[in-house]
C-alpha cells in the first residue's frame, strides 16, 4: 500500500465493483466513503466477536454450579419450530 500526505493508494480487486455499484445506487458518496464504512463495520465486528470470547471465558472459569440439573434444563428449552 502507497502512501502519501495521509493518502493511501489500495488495491480492492473485485471489492471495487461492489463500491462502485453501492455509490452508484446513492448508498455513499464516493469509493473512499464505502471503504471507511466496511472499515468501520469490521472493527464493530471485531469488538462484538471480543465481547464474545471474554464472556465465554468468563463463563468458563465460573464452573459448574453444583446444584445444575441439565434434564430439568432441557426440559425447560422451548422446541424450535
Amino acid at each position: 500500500m502507497a502512501q502519501r500526505d495521509g493518502l493511501a493508494s489500495v488495491n480492492l480487486g473485485s471489492a471495487k465493483i461492489i463500491g462502485q455499484r453501492l455509490v452508484s445506487e446513492g448508498r455513499f458518496e464516493n469509493l473512499s466513503d464505502a471503504c471507511r464504512a466496511g472499515l468501520r463495520r469490521l472493527e464493530e465486528d471485531a469488538r462484538v466477536v471480543d465481547g464474545l470470547v471474554a464472556m465465554a471465558e468468563e463463563g468458563l472459569r465460573s464452573g459448574i454450579a453444583a446444584d445444575f440439573d441439565i434434564d430439568s434444563f432441557v426440559a425447560e428449552v422451548p422446541a424450535s419450530s
